[in-house]
């Protein structure tokens, strides 16, 4: 089978976040564009030219009442920790169960197809330097989770193969299991309110960047992205601007690409309609 072109892949998820999008609308659950679909939605009215993905997020209490509502149909599957314990990622992806994703040497526990990913959005602590060491925390069990995913090294250098290669041993002795276990329990918190900061704890790969103020989503407002119009936050500028720093400049060539190491395939089945 031959891989699916970039064009074939963002159609597939474009496909997949009007279902997200119209599930959510019918059983009014509350979600955001974020990450660099947004971007992508703000500076070129789409995905972004050289990106490969699709992010959303949903505030907790409407991502609670998404994964026990949502129904699985015959070509969509809503995947989390929640519904399949052998999923080792903390926020859910809605997959396309026509398409087969194959991140290169990376165990994610279940068999994913290409997907929308579907953060929680969570409360930071009203302190900022609580809140600072929270991020550092979580994004050092992401880390460690990655690490122990991975099915071999793939550090750049031979030195850094060779740290890499300790590091993942281990992770691995740990478990992924453990490390999931702490992302949750660290970034879903009832004590905190989210009245002074919200983000996406759960996947906070930008650490700190991700402590954003709370009225960043006290709304939203209507994006366009390719052939739809979505919700993003109403202080999408400050968020973008929060992750991003200067996102209206584009970046050198050299590093106009995707951040993402994975091929896709359809399925025999579907191969052969």
């Amino acid at each position: 089978m031959n891989p699916l072109t970039l064009d074939e892949i963002k159609q597939i998820e474009l496909d997949l976040l009007k279902i997200f999008d119209a599930f959510c609308r019918e059983n009014h659950i509350r979600y955001f564009l974020s990450n660099g679909t947004l971007l992508g939605a703000v500076k070129y009215n789409g995905f972004i030219p050289w990106d490969d993905d699709v992010d959303v997020l949903v505030p907790r209490e409407d991502y609670d009442r998404l994964i026990t509502l949502f129904q699985d149909r015959d070509t969509v599957r809503l995947v989390s920790f929640e519904r399949d314990p052998a999923y080792l990622f903390p926020f859910a992806k809605l997959c396309d169960t026509t398409t087969v994703k194959d991140e290169i040497g990376v165990d994610n526990g279940v068999l994913l197809g290409l997907n929308v990913d579907v953060f929680p959005l969570d409360a930071w602590d009203s302190d900022w330097e609580t809140a600072r060491r929270e991020a550092k925390t979580i994004k050092k069990n992401i880390s460690c989770l990655s690490l122990a995913k991975l099915h071999k090294t793939n550090a750049p250098s031979a030195v850094k193969r060779a740290v890499q290669r300790v590091l993942m041993l281990f992770c691995k002795m740990r478990g992924c299991r453990a490390f999931l276990q702490n992302i949750v329990r660290q970034s879903n918190k009832a004590e905190q309110d989210g009245k002074t900061y919200l983000g996406c704890k759960a996947w906070c790969i930008y650490g700190e960047r991700e402590i954003i103020p709370a009225e960043v989503f006290a709304s939203a407002v209507d994006v366009t992205f390719e052939d739809g119009t979505f919700p993003a936050p109403v202080g999408y500028d400050t968020y973008l601007r929060r992750l991003y720093g200067d996102y209206r400049a584009d970046p050198p060539p050299e590093k106009q690409k995707t951040h993402h190491r994975f091929l896709a395939y359809r399925t025999e089945n579907e191969s052969r309609l």
